[in-house]
């Protein structure tokens, strides 16, 4: 090989042009923490010291090479023009502008950070994606001073990046001979690996900043070049105007007062302060299964209801559902299994507008069950069958407040030589693991348990599950229901010769319904089952009308928490001041169903579907437009939970 001073190497030169970049990135860390002192207050040296690092190491690198990774990567062919002056110099100009719009971003995310306590990322994504002409109209007609000023800085920055960030006119490749190839090779994996944030199975997002469990952290982790340009793909908020931002807030409000929780913060206008109706009592474990596809129409019980004849796949969920309150008129907020995660942890719908959980709204207060829980003494812990890193919940499940997380990969194996599920673990595995943790944990405890045995494409531990020895999809979501409904069995058969049964409430829904019945109308797409087994609860069924947002309201009644506060569209099952509604979303729509029989269905432009008399569905729509316009903004301006006392 021919011998190359380092400062002659194309490397040399990309690796000064990232250092630069870095450099910004960090100056920028730096701003936020000197604006913003009393954001980072709480924060040791450690965590900001950590939080730093963890930015640069992947959040920075990786929106860099975004844009610098591919001109980088042609550096390394073995062509001679792509180390040609022409091309290097046009690299170098090439991110001098790159940087000069990481720059104006960065400056006004350092300005918004001010006014919303968190990153920009929706809000300049929309405005970039929609409005630049109007943008570029308002600062060369109002901020022209300021547009001269910024020019001015960049011409002079401009000269000083002819100077030192230009290529030495004697850089060339390395003769490597055959090695060019698998140098080649290499370094592509390498650009490829620091764009998608290192070798997680899945790229590297916002969320990703969050996943220490600190508000504060994550937002010195991330930078708002990052959230903005990630938001420019995934991001679709606009928020509406259907009426002044007064009434749409005064007519949430009246839909949801209840004479057992107050508004304490006129800024916060979906924030309530709610004490359980149960006065004096012993706060109760509890533990939510949300099971995965489970859907009425399968199950036995709510078959017999319907008056259809039973598939006899849930023996075991019949004898529970005798044992509990059976909600039987209970629907699902989404279509999804994140927003039925959204909908049970956070007790947020999902609607037209917004993304979801793992796109960019965690980056907001959100009133997260376990920080609930948590401030009422519990001790928390959330758990999945599916892998550690499915919905980014490695990365949320902290953030919401839950102090253990277990994926697939930490379950024991339990069935004897299964075949290798494609999404994770069996349900039977997830459920003892359960089991074994609440019989050591700290009591009261909370925890949230997701299956996944019943999603498609419905595989089987075991032979002896096949119940059915079709091949059609129902028959094989049959079986696993009939394989999950036995896990159920042995896992509640372990609870009983508990030290925790007695006192702890169980609560089993679905995160969505399955899809596979034939022909189902609006309400049959969302309707899923709901059964809640506790001490202070009397067993029976209810029509009471209600989704997964019911949640946190519901059990903060059962569990006997005192003072809590949490930002819902929810109100509890079991609170009858206040009359039950369900708001749910799918795709760029979202509809309402009231307690009268009406329904609306409607985009954030027109309404598409309605069920009922006219004045029914104008007064439903009505209120619908006022939930989403309320929503939305209090997403865009961080105002959907108060964080401690502001």
């Amino acid at each position: 090989m021919q011998s190359l001073n380092l400062q002659q190497s194309v490397t040399y030169f990309f690796l000064r042009i990232f250092a630069v970049f870095l450099l910004f990135f960090w100056l920028l860390r730096l701003s936020l923490l000197w604006a913003y002192p009393h954001e980072f207050a709480d924060l040791s040296l450690e965590q900001m010291m950590y939080a730093m690092l963890k930015g640069a190491w992947f959040m920075d690198s990786s929106i860099t090479m975004v844009f610098l990774g591919i001109p980088f990567l042609l550096g390394y062919l073995p062509l001679s023009w792509f180390v040609s002056q022409w091309y290097l110099k046009l690299v170098s100009w090439y991110a001098f502008v790159v940087l000069f719009a990481f720059i104006m971003i960065g400056i006004g995310d350092l300005l918004y950070f001010g006014m919303v306590h968190r990153h920009t990322g929706q809000e300049l994504a929309a405005a970039l994606n929609t409005s630049m002409g109007a943008m570029l109209d308002m600062v060369l007609s109002a901020y022209w001073v300021y547009f001269l000023v910024f020019v001015g800085v960049m011409l002079l920055s401009a000269k000083f990046w002819h100077r030192y960030m230009m290529p030495p006119e004697d850089i060339r490749h390395m003769r490597m001979g055959w090695l060019r190839v698998p140098f080649f090779v290499g370094m592509f994996l390498v650009i490829l690996l620091i764009m998608r944030g290192g070798i997680e199975s899945k790229p590297i997002k916002a969320v990703f900043a969050y996943n220490e469990g600190s508000m504060a952290q994550g937002h010195l982790t991330l930078n708002g070049v990052f959230a903005t340009i990630h938001s420019l793909y995934t991001s679709k908020m606009r928020v509406p105007a259907f009426m002044p931002e007064q009434d749409a807030e005064a007519m949430v409000q009246q839909i949801y007062q209840s004479q057992y929780e107050t508004y304490p913060n006129p800024d916060f206008p979906l924030m309530r302060e709610r004490s359980s109706l149960y006065v004096g009592q012993k706060k109760l474990n509890v533990v939510i299964l949300l099971l995965e596809s489970w859907d009425p129409d399968f199950i036995d019980i709510t078959r017999e209801l319907a008056g259809k004849k039973p598939y006899g796949v849930t023996p075991n969920y019949n004898v529970l559902a005798k044992k509990g309150r059976l909600y039987t008129n209970f629907y699902a907020n989404g279509q999804r299994s994140i927003d039925g995660i959204a909908a049970v942890i956070a007790g947020i719908p999902r609607v037209p507008g917004a993304g979801g959980l793992g796109e960019g709204i965690e980056t907001n207060a959100i009133g997260w069950l376990g920080d609930i829980a948590k401030k009422q003494g519990y001790s928390t812990s959330f758990l999945q069958g599916s892998f550690r890193h499915s919905f980014y919940m490695d990365k949320i499940a902290p953030l919401a407040g839950f102090d253990v997380y277990q994926g697939s990969e930490d379950l024991k194996p339990l069935h004897p030589n299964p075949p290798q599920s494609q999404w994770g673990g069996w349900d039977y595995d997830l459920l003892m693991a359960g089991h074994e943790l609440y019989v050591k944990a700290r009591q009261p405890f909370l925890s949230v348990m997701f299956s996944v045995s019943t999603h498609t494409p419905w595989a089987l531990p075991e032979p002896r599950f096949k119940k059915f020895d079709g091949n059609s999809d129902v028959e094989r979501f049959l079986n696993t229901m009939y394989y999950t409904d036995w896990a159920l069995g042995k896992f509640f058969d372990a609870v009983k010769k508990s030290g925790y049964a007695k006192n702890t409430i169980f609560v089993l829904l679905a995160d969505h319904a399955s899809g596979n019945m034939a022909h189902p109308d609006m309400r049959a797409q969302y309707r899923i089952p709901l059964l809640i087994l506790a001490p202070n609860l009397e067993a029976g069924l209810d029509d009471r009308l209600g989704s997964q947002i019911d949640l946190i309201p519901t059990l903060i009644d059962l569990a006997g928490w005192q003072k809590s506060r949490y930002a819902s569209l929810g109100m509890s099952l079991v609170d009858d001041s206040v009359t039950p509604s369900v708001i749910f979303g799918r795709d760029a729509m979202t509809g309402r169903i009231e307690d009268n029989g009406a329904l609306v269905v409607r985009s954030l432009d027109r309404l598409t579907y309605s069920e009922g008399e006219p004045e029914q569905v104008q007064a439903a729509e009505t209120k619908l437009k006022a939930q989403v316009q309320v929503l939305l903004h209090a997403w865009k301006h961080n105002r959907l939970m108060q964080v401690d006392d502001e």
